[in-house]
């Protein structure tokens, strides 16, 4: 069972955990949260969404035995659909509930936001306490229709980003102490700027240190953990194809585009980020990573990295996005 007593705090996480401590006390008190209902959670996999969501849970349920609290995933509203017993079930449940969880809303069939819109409509009319995760924030849920992004975005949305390098050594280190792991400060130090931000990869590194850790000889030196880690740091390294892939995904764009004559601002955009992150995490000249992007000179990557540095000084998604690629390339 998560919980927060194994919540692991950081910079990257502290509004996200704000914010459910706020609606916690809410729920307790027979409350609708304020400005935080709905609460939308979204950022990559492993930055922390189920965790917060099953403890949530389990703290309501402790504090307040009384308050019914459902978990949903957004596959389960197909099921309104049908005439089965089951379902049926599942959705009364979802509807008398004083809280209601729903994960994955990106995976919510546009078939039945209908369904969904009314639910959630219904709930938050009489006060029911909503939160929903999802790995992208309701704007870039372009499969959905406005009704429902706009009804999702109406409370408080809070994106949780990977850690950053630091935030990796202070994960690491919290996973060691639950198994009373001493792992020597620079093995910690190597593995948070070599491993991924990923809570859940993390953690598989702090696994694979205790097994090493057991065998005759005990905790090794860091230059064998160099080498037993290589394959995966060499993998996550930085790469301007890395980054051409990364950014590609994330602003749904195929990443050939990102490398061809295309001047539409649906890849021009997308471009300009991938060259200002090529930039600032690879060791690639000007000329390198302007023939990567489609044979383009130094000076068109120079435009680029401007433009992009001036845009994040006003453009709050723009400025997420980055933080989110920079966290998950680095």
């Amino acid at each position: 069972m998560q919980t927060f007593a194994r919540w692991i705090a950081l910079p990257e996480n502290r509004l996200a955990r704000a914010a459910v401590d706020r609606l916690v006390d809410a729920v307790c008190a027979g409350q609708s949260a304020a400005g935080v209902n709905p609460l939308f959670l979204h950022g990559p996999s492993g930055t922390g969404k189920s965790h917060l969501a099953g403890a949530l849970i389990a703290t309501v349920t402790a504090r307040a035995p009384d308050r019914i609290v459902a978990q949903r995933s957004a596959g389960d509203f197909v099921l309104h659909s049908t005439d089965s017993t089951s379902a049926s079930d599942i959705v009364a449940r979802a509807h008398d509930a004083d809280l209601l969880v729903v994960d994955d809303l990106q995976h919510l069939p546009e078939r039945v936001t209908d369904t969904f819109v009314h639910i959630l409509d219904r709930g938050l009319a009489r006060g029911q306490q909503w939160v929903l995760t999802a790995v992208d924030g309701p704007g870039r849920l372009t499969h959905l229709p406005a009704r429902l992004t706009s009804r999702v975005a109406s409370g408080l949305v809070v994106g949780l980003d990977p850690p950053s390098p630091a935030g990796r050594r202070t994960v690491l280190a919290a996973f060691a102490r639950q198994r009373d792991l001493s792992v020597p400060d620079p093995v910690l130090d190597w593995l948070a700027e070599h491993a991924t931000g990923s809570f859940r990869e993390l953690e598989g590194a702090i696994n694979r240190l205790e097994t090493l850790a057991r065998l005759p000889g005990g905790m090794p030196g860091l230059e064998v953990i160099q080498e037993q880690f290589r394959t995966e740091a060499d993998a996550h390294r930085p790469t301007v194809e890395r980054i051409v892939q990364r950014v590609g995904r994330y602003f749904r764009v195929d990443p050939s585009q990102l490398q061809g004559p295309s001047r539409t601002r649906g890849v021009l955009w997308p471009r300009q980020v991938g060259m200002y992150l090529a930039r600032r995490l690879t060791a690639l000249s000007l000329e390198q990573i302007g023939s990567f992007f489609g044979g383009r000179d130094h000076s068109t990557v120079l435009h680029a990295c401007r433009k992009v540095e001036e845009a994040l000084d006003h453009d709050v998604s723009l400025s997420g996005a980055i933080r989110q690629l920079h966290a998950d390339l680095a």
